[in-house]
């Protein structure tokens, strides 16, 4: 469970700040999580009745986090992957596997970019639960 608290509300949003734990100073991914020391905020309806300020306990299902790892981290190597043996296939030399795989990775960006807005609009990756921390 992470830790958070209210930034802002806008309209029917809220925008959590989410605390970073020990886990995160010593995590070699933490530029992905946050820039620097500083978190990213999250965007969720605020169907729990937010106040700014609110901290709160965050919730996210294991199928969650283990799609959305895989999306950022796996994805993009294989698109590259892909992209290498398809350019590989078209001309055999590794020159064309290496525009292939810039190609790939490209393709992967763009794909994940699409898959993003088409989430965020149906709300597939929000929290299991949002609870008020009194």
């Amino acid at each position: 469970m992470d830790k958070g608290f209210v930034k802002k509300i806008d309209n029917k949003y809220a925008y959590i700040e989410m605390v970073l734990n020990s886990s995160c100073t010593s995590c070699a991914n933490k530029g992905i999580c946050a820039t620097d020391d500083k978190p990213a905020l999250l965007k969720i309806p605020n169907k729990y009745d937010l106040a700014a300020g609110d901290r709160v306990n965050i919730e996210l299902s294991s199928g969650t986090k283990l799609t959305s790892g895989f999306l950022l981290f796996i994805f993009p190597i294989l698109m590259m992957i892909v992209g290498y043996y398809i350019g590989y296939a078209i001309e055999p030399s590794d020159g064309a596997g290496m525009i292939g795989s810039l190609f790939g990775l490209t393709a992967g960006v763009i794909i994940l970019i699409v898959i993003n807005k088409k989430v965020t609009n149906k709300g597939i990756f929000l929290p299991k639960y949002v609870k008020k921390i009194p």
